[in-house]
């Protein structure tokens, strides 16, 4: 079968192979792989800067999604011909998340989805939606679990006010769920032309952050002056000051990301006395991706996604990620 592994850290280093097709164990399913989807996470296990272990070499790409071809004797979940997408978190199942758990991550340090075949344990599996593709479903594991969660944790509902920042895969999940949760959103983007389209999705305000460098302030006026209920920080250290400064007096910050950087240098007086609540996020556990599934399906909501590449054009697809222009996800469609 069709297989990208990444035999040493870089672009260069991601070649098409051909493996042995897997059979499943017991408690597996067999996945024929249909499409995948990119995140940063991936393109920092390419480049080596993961923040977990590897061994080389790997398949790359953590989000997947497909249709079961066989089961094991003790799989419960699953049957062939069902159409599913894989959970990233696959020990998580419920509760809270345990440090016993934090290793088992596909695509890093668990073999990724670039296979053609793949057998997975049936609790890394979910029921992909009914009514998507298994390219748009391929975006789900990840950007669209977490704005989910970041929506769920903030509280938010009708009548209030999300800021988000910039206009890729999770930012625009979590534009889509404010606006199904009747809440008014805040995009802030460098490019006007990403803003109008974020307008076209839903959004109520979008300020371009170059012309507006600032712009902390103009979403507190575009907020009616208080501040947003919850800002969905998806950069990280570059944006974090403003994030503070655009959140009403005991607002949520949902931080998912540092693309802008690990290093954060808040005013402490700030966070104390606009009693605001920083809260770290990674995705979330399979009961709560279930939910989100049973969501998407009974609003029939599509993911937004940019460009999808052929099979062997990986390398192309995670250069455009890099660069930063595309609006949305960026997805692999096996079949090309």
């Amino acid at each position: 079968m069709r297989a990208i592994q990444l035999s040493a850290f870089g672009l260069d280093h991601l070649q098409q192979v051909d493996l042995p097709a897997p059979r499943p164990g017991p408690n597996e399913v067999l996945v024929r792989v249909e499409a995948a989807s990119l995140n940063f996470r991936d393109w920092m296990l390419v480049d080596g800067q993961l923040y977990r272990g590897v061994s080389l070499p790997i398949v790359p790409v953590s989000d997947g999604a497909g249709t079961v071809a066989e089961v094991g004797a003790a799989v419960t979940r699953f049957k062939p011909g069902d159409r599913v997408t894989t959970f990233y978190k696959s020990r998580w199942i419920a509760g809270a998340m345990r440090p016993e758990w934090e290793g088992a991550e596909i695509g890093g340090p668990e073999p990724g989805v670039m296979r053609e075949l793949a057998c997975f344990d049936q609790y890394s599996l979910a029921r992909a939606p009914s009514h998507l593709t298994s390219l748009q479903a391929a975006t789900l594991p990840i950007a669209s679990l977490t704005a989910w969660q970041a929506l769920e944790l903030a509280g938010i509902t009708t009548g209030q006010t999300v800021l988000l920042l910039g206009t890729g895969g999770v930012s625009l999940f979590a534009l889509q769920f404010a606006k199904l949760r009747g809440a008014k959103a805040i995009v802030v983007s460098s490019s006007d032309d990403k803003l109008a389209r974020a307008k076209a999705l839903g959004a109520d305000v979008g300020i371009n952050y170059t012309e507006h460098p600032q712009w902390g302030a103009l979403v507190r006026e575009a907020s009616g002056g208080a501040g947003v209920d919850a800002v969905i920080e998806t950069i990280g250290a570059a944006t974090l000051p403003q994030s503070l400064d655009a959140v009403r007096m005991h607002g949520f910050i949902g931080v998912l990301g540092w693309i802008g950087g690990m290093d954060a240098t808040l005013p402490l007086s700030k966070v104390v006395l606009k009693r605001v609540r920083v809260q770290g996020i990674s995705v979330a556990p399979l009961e709560e991706h279930e939910r989100m599934v049973a969501a998407i399906e009974a609003t029939r909501l599509e993911p937004v996604i940019d460009r999808a590449y052929g099979f062997g054009q990986l390398r192309e697809a995670f250069e455009q990620l890099v660069a930063g222009r595309h609006f949305g996800k960026l997805a692999v469609d096996f079949s090309v």
